[in-house]
């Protein structure tokens, strides 16, 4: 997630979305007139979360068909075998995972007149628009060889294309704000965009390209055409966007080291921090059950709740004005709070209210009883209770996630107080190797379940439910167990608000101030 860097120390505005026409066409005008002898600031301008924030929309067109849809698309509607499409989604994901903590290195040791992200994330949008079209519209043959190839060919470009554009973005919201509250609000405004762009195109997807069914190949190759585009455009609107702070960034602060020997090192040592490393274990916990159990979305609403996408397509906007109502008061509600605590909360609430959906229907099939309504019409008693979950989900998920971004950016300062560098794309793409590696090793795992639950495209209405329903049995205490875990990890993180303030002081980026500062804490574990 990323931002643009602006120079107003000045305001401390909760949330400022500054959408005005004549705003838009200012900044864009403004392309390539830089502001010389600007100092770099801990906070950003009202502009500078305004596009950091809309660059979140092309990801989340491209984050929404890599989530349900694509796993759908290609087992039941294109017929390759689910261990087919485990195999070429963990493999594009292990090669994007190797390239992530590459780019990030060179993107902070980057050194041209465009800054060390903007080369990146110019030279990503087209082809990212292309590969993302071409996934879903190519025709490579029907034979299960050739769909394999396919699948792995154009995912694995679409993700090396969005490493070019992730990467950069996320390691530009470090720089565009240093302040330890700012950091809340400016991950908020990029969580706003990030489900304008994602619930906006799953509602279209399940409401207008599909329709009365998940298996209606014409509304996919429909989605292709609209999606791509909107990659494209909103894409560069974020570049053009960003681009006259370049300026104002921060620079590297020394040549890269000689020899890949030499890099490693310095890899090594950067990405030694205890807070950092908590995060990173943290998330490869997280990483193996989102790999598990991401993509099955359809699955449920086709054989286990019965809905057809017209019938749930609201929830997505349901979801949206949630997150958009949270992210707009991420920077109110975290303030006061500190960061670790509040989002442990938040993710022990998750925890407990994920799976009662599935727990409940389960129970009512295995003993006969009846807690939840029969699944029934749009509107009737389940769609309710399943809207009202669907609502309160995402409002917890928003905050805890934009809190998680937010600590990541904090660890930025610790580690430059500590060693004299700022390494934000490394931080921000260390952990993608591992975690994108142990992702892919569930994505495997999912096939082979789907597998052994009897799951096959060609199996009778009746047998596929029974699939499913052995499914959501295993569904429920992967998302028990494994987030637990990766909580109590997470847990352990150490930076505090007041150890930020002293990391901010000691770099020179405020004034010293008076006020409590950090005996005591590192040794209390920063809680």
């Amino acid at each position: 997630m990323s931002f643009e860097n602006g120079v107003d120390a000045t305001r401390s505005d909760p949330l400022f979305l500054d959408t005005s026409t004549s705003s838009l066409l200012k900044t864009l005008r403004s392309l390539g007139k830089v502001r010389r002898g600007s100092s770099l600031s801990t906070k950003a301008s009202k502009t500078s979360l305004f596009f950091y924030g809309f660059g979140n929309l092309s990801p989340a067109i491209k984050s929404n068909f890599l989530g349900a849809p694509i796993f759908y698309y290609y087992n039941v509607v294109l017929g390759l075998d689910a261990w087919l499409v485990s195999l070429a989604l963990a493999i594009a994901l292990v090669i994007d995972g190797i390239s992530d903590p590459l780019l990030g290195y060179v993107s902070d040791h980057t050194k041209s007149r465009w800054g060390r992200r903007h080369p990146y994330i110019y030279a990503s949008i087209l082809p990212g628009a292309l590969s993302y079209f071409f996934l879903i519209v190519a025709d490579f043959g029907t034979e299960q060889l050739a769909l394999f190839f396919q699948l792995l060919l154009l995912i694995t470009a679409l993700r090396l294309a969005w490493t070019f554009y992730q990467i950069p973005r996320e390691a530009l919201g470090a720089e565009i704000s240093k302040d330890y509250n700012q950091r809340n609000q400016l991950h908020g405004i990029n969580s706003v965009f990030g489900w304008i762009g994602g619930a906006g195109v799953a509602y279209l997807t399940s409401a207008v390209f599909l329709g009365e069914s998940y298996d209606n190949l014409a509304g996919y190759h429909t989605l292709a055409y609209w999606g791509a585009g909107g990659i494209l455009l909103t894409g560069v609107i974020f570049a053009f966007g960003t681009h006259r702070d370049i300026p104002n960034l921060e620079g590297p602060k020394e040549d890269r080291p000689a020899g890949m020997g030499a890099i490693v090192g310095e890899i090594m040592k950067t990405l030694n921090h205890r807070s950092w490393l908590m995060l990173f274990f943290s998330g490869i916990i997280f990483s193996i059950y989102i790999g598990l159990t991401s993509g099955l979305t359809f699955y449920f609403n086709s054989f286990f709740w019965e809905w057809k996408p017209a019938d749930v397509a609201i929830f997505a906007i349901v979801d949206l004005a949630g997150a958009i109502l949270i992210s707009g008061f991420a920077g109110r509600l975290a303030r006061g709070w500190d960061k670790k605590r509040l989002a442990v909360g938040l993710f022990s609430i998750a925890i407990f209210i994920g799976p009662i959906l599935f727990i409940l229907r389960l129970l009512d099939i295995w003993y006969g009883i009846q807690i939840l309504p029969e699944n029934g019409p749009k509107y009737g008693s389940l769609w309710w209770i399943m809207l009202g979950h669907s609502f309160v989900q995402a409002c917890v998920a928003v905050l805890a996630w934009i809190l998680v971004n937010s600590m990541t950016a904090d660890v930025v300062e610790d580690s430059q107080a500590k060693t004299g560098k700022r390494s934000e794309g490394l931080f921000f793409a260390g952990p993608n190797l591992i975690q994108k590696s142990i992702s892919g090793l569930g994505l495997m795992i999912k096939g082979i379940v789907l597998t052994i639950v009897g799951f096959t495209p060609d199996g009778t209405e009746a047998e596929k439910a029974a699939a499913i329903e052995g499914l959501a049995a295993v569904i429920v205490v992967l998302s028990i167990v494994m987030p637990v875990l990766s909580v109590w990890i997470f847990s352990r993180y150490q930076i505090t608000r007041d150890m930020h303030a002293d990391d901010l002081e000691g770099l020179g980026y405020v004034e010293k101030q008076a006020g409590p500062k950090r005996e005591g804490l590192e040794a209390a574990g920063g809680s």
